[in-house]
């Protein structure tokens, strides 16, 4: 993983380096490969070899396997360092955790079937953990702070976002 020059944390590469001893050296450079893109450290590094091999575990193949992934790969490119690094461990975590995004994609479609458009926002917990929701309200008068409030009202009433927070409960 030691290049010419590398903006990647020491600490990081000897994380990886202790961490990928039993890999084939293909996996190694795979991994070398996006440990140089996204400069992790050692803390976001962690997560993702943990991830690595859960889904390994859990999935069979090799963590060259889960690095291919075309989600991954896709990722990679554009934006700063950080906003890749987001990125692709977003998508890398839910390949880990398949559950998770699958209820983070009905709780989605759910907020956008309330149709507040860009009125109101709503955001879940990250991770849906914590079980409650921001609602975010914008308004450029008070004749629309008060349509938004009646929308909302609207649906308290109907009882769409009492449904939503009993999806926030079983997640």
């Amino acid at each position: 993983m030691r290049g010419k020059r590398s903006d990647v944390p020491a600490r990081s590469i000897d994380l990886a380096a202790t961490r990928t001893v039993g890999w084939s050296e293909p996996d190694r450079e795979a991994l070398a490969s996006v440990v140089r893109t996204l400069r992790p450290s050692p803390r976001h590094l962690t997560d993702i070899l943990d991830w690595i091999e859960d889904i390994v575990i859990r999935d069979g193949g090799t963590p060259g396997d889960v690095l291919a992934q075309p989600t991954l790969t896709a990722s990679l490119g554009g934006g700063s360092a950080p906003d890749r690094l987001k990125r692709w461990k977003t998508r890398l975590k839910r390949l880990r955790f398949p559950r998770l995004a699958a209820r983070e994609a009905v709780i989605g479609e759910r907020i956008r079937a309330l149709g507040f458009g860009a009125a109101i926002g709503v955001v879940p917990p990250a991770d849906l953990e914590g079980g409650e929701l921001t609602f975010d309200i914008r308004a450029r008068s008070a004749e629309d702070l008060e349509a938004a409030l009646l929308r909302l009202r609207e649906r308290v009433a109907d009882g769409s976002i009492a449904a939503l927070f009993a999806l926030l409960d079983e997640a």
